[in-house]
């Protein structure tokens, strides 16, 4: 007889450190036993996160807000000078993932920037950070004009400004002012919708 089927002989009360009182035959029912437990906690940790992310629920889903600034885009992206007010185009990596080279006014629901103005630069020598300085304020009050703070809005601006190379070999003195959401995409046209 093998030491687990024998019966404890001992006269103490307390079992041995080793003896669990348990043998072959209960050590293999007890294992789908564990294996239920551990794919119950894994299924409640995953539904946790599930629930946190919102649950499947795109309007209660928290996202990281896009964030675009001067250095977004420039004039020298194929595609940028032929936009008007109004025009919507998609973020370039979107727009090369969809088969075009370069960036094309598109439906603006869907649609992840749009241009509300084009504001006229200063004149003078190249200097990226006066020219970056003064696009961005040159955005900023239309855009507050349109849909008030970027504080109190879902709205965000950036400027698409010249390059040294459009400044000086072709007195490129135009910043185009673009908005977009910080969710991404637009649901609706923020422009046309404001008129």
């Amino acid at each position: 007889m093998s030491r687990l089927s024998q019966p404890t002989t001992s006269a103490s009360s307390t079992p041995h450190p080793s003896d669990t009182g348990t043998n072959r035959a209960d050590a293999g029912r007890s294992r789908p036993i564990l294996l239920a437990a551990v794919a119950t906690a894994a299924a409640a940790a995953l539904l946790w996160v599930w629930v946190g992310s919102g649950g499947g629920d795109d309007t209660a889903a928290t996202t990281v807000p896009v964030v675009k600034d001067a250095q977004f885009l420039n004039v020298d992206h194929p595609g940028v000078l032929g936009f008007e007010n109004g025009d919507c185009f998609l973020d370039p990596a979107d727009s090369k993932a969809s088969g075009e080279e370069g960036l094309t006014s598109v439906e603006c629901i869907g649609a992840q920037n749009q241009v509300y103005v084009f504001h006229t630069l200063t004149d003078g020598s190249w200097d990226p950070a006066r020219i970056t300085a003064e696009a961005t304020e040159g955005c900023r009050e239309p855009f507050e004009g349109i849909w008030g703070t970027s504080a109190a809005s879902p709205y965000r601006y950036y400027p698409v400004l010249p390059t040294e190379r459009s400044w000086t070999e072709e007195a490129d003195r135009s910043a185009m002012c673009v908005v977009y959401h910080v969710d991404g995409t637009f649901l609706i046209d923020p422009v046309g919708a404001r008129h």
